[in-house]
């Protein structure tokens, strides 16, 4: 699943050269200062590291560089993110205050830092607001550009997403402005045209911009079920950037789909050891479910259960999450608590489905269904988002139209949970029975 660039893509929105343009419009362009961007955030954990270093040793020279306190702030979101470690949260918090105590006037960087500490926290409310601050400073900062697509994005205003996305393509034409550009293609099912900008991106930029790029296509390549374009994809993003672990899970999700599912658990062992993002550790104990290796499930299941507190105990919004594993692993009634929490504050098509879906797990199927047309309302090539409404319409004696979009949900990616295909194979076979007597 990718969600949103915002997890997957703070270190390569502050690293790039340049890029390709992809749209124009007619604005004008507004006068404002020009500052710095944050300085390049290496996508790769020990590149990370020698960053984090030299921003501390400029700091303990010169402490009064706020600029350089917002860029360890943005640095330690990045480190979050790669390790897994939830407590570089409070020094990224730590950094950004830093910073705007030595400078509270303007300091565009430090808000672009606030945003992306915020984006990374799920308070995407709070990173628009950090992000317009900062482009109402400096309309050109990549940074928050980037971030204020990724919040409109995530809050489900898709309309507004593409009018940000048009200004940041003119201030900022770059690898990261083309991958959101891509992503708003995909999740708009226009598989093709975002393949192929994340194609022509891929001929410019650092090898972490190629490595980011072609991930993201590779997995657009299995969702079209071209899953020898895929390997190739990702051979050359390794080849990039061997470090790097979205390219990791891009793989696993391959070897799934070709059916080596033994090899697919070691990796996603491999990345879950380095990574354990509750979608992550969710996805290898479902894979061992489909295997029939329940204790092993359990014990996946488990770590799910402590970095999701792990993470909300460093302020991490952790509601969607919990919805969706709750949905199908624990209790339903807490995850219809969290999913109506998030739904109050946000609409993407994602909440819609995590909510849809757990309304239906607690039965109240007539209360879900339009939930589950909400999240569907984009054609988005999301496997989940159709099984899950093809379930609910079956629960509701929808027979035809759970038919069709249960076949289309399993159609849609061959790297689909197994253990999530078996129930949807299983809601048809039901339906089939049904149908017979």
């Amino acid at each position: 699943m990718r969600r949103s660039l915002t997890v997957v893509g703070i270190g390569v929105v502050l690293a790039v050269s340049g890029g390709i343009g992809v749209a124009s419009t007619s604005d004008s362009d507004p006068t404002a200062p020009v500052g710095s961007v944050a300085r390049v955030v290496p996508d790769s954990g020990q590149d990370l590291a020698a960053s984090i270093t030299a921003l501390q040793s400029t700091l303990r020279r010169l402490p009064a560089d706020y600029v350089s306190w917002a860029n360890l702030a943005v640095a330690y979101v990045e480190q979050a993110r790669i390790t897994g470690n939830a407590t570089y949260y409070d020094k990224a918090d730590e950094a950004a205050a830093r910073s705007f105590e030595i400078e509270s006037d303007e300091n565009f960087t430090a808000l672009a830092a606030a945003a992306a500490i915020d984006a990374a926290r799920h308070d995407f409310a709070g990173a628009l607001d950090n992000a317009e601050q900062s482009l109402a400073i400096n309309p050109r900062d990549l940074g928050a550009l980037a971030i204020r697509v990724d919040a409109l994005n995530e809050l489900g205003r898709y309309p507004e997403q593409l009018r940000a996305l048009r200004i940041a393509d003119r201030f900022q034409p770059s690898t990261p402005i083309s991958a959101r550009y891509s992503y708003a293609y995909e999740l708009r099912g226009d598989l093709d045209r975002a393949g192929d900008l994340l194609l022509r991106t891929s001929t410019s930029g650092s090898r972490a911009d190629k490595a980011y790029v072609l991930t993201l296509r590779a997995d657009i390549l299995r969702k079209q079920g071209r899953l020898k374009a895929a390997g190739r994809d990702l051979a050359v993003a390794r080849q990039a950037l061997p470090t790097y672990l979205p390219a990791k899970v891009s793989s696993a999700r391959l070897k799934t789909a070709r059916g080596d599912l033994d090899a697919a658990v070691e990796t996603w062992q491999d990345v879950v050891a380095q990574q354990p993002l509750p979608e992550y550790v969710t996805e290898l104990g479902e894979l061992l479910l489909h295997l029939d290796r329940p204790a092993e499930a359990d014990a996946q299941f488990a770590v799910v259960r402590t970095t999701i507190e792990l993470l909300g105990a460093s302020g991490v919004d952790t509601d969607f999450e919990t919805a969706l594993f709750e949905a199908d692993h624990g209790s339903p009634e807490e995850a219809l608590r969290q999913a109506r929490a998030e739904w109050d504050r946000r609409t993407s098509v994602h909440v819609a489905d995590a909510y849809a879906w757990a309304l239906h797990r607690v039965g109240r199927d007539a209360d879900a269904l339009p939930i589950a047309e909400a999240a569907t309302r984009l054609n988005s090539p999301e496997a989940k988002f159709w099984i899950h409404r093809g379930t609910i319409e079956a629960a509701l004696g929808m027979t035809d139209a759970a038919r069709t979009h249960l076949r289309h949900g399993l159609a849609t990616d061959p790297g689909l949970s197994p253990w999530q295909r078996d129930q949807a194979v299983a809601t048809l076979s039901d339906l089939s029975r049904k149908s017979t007597r």
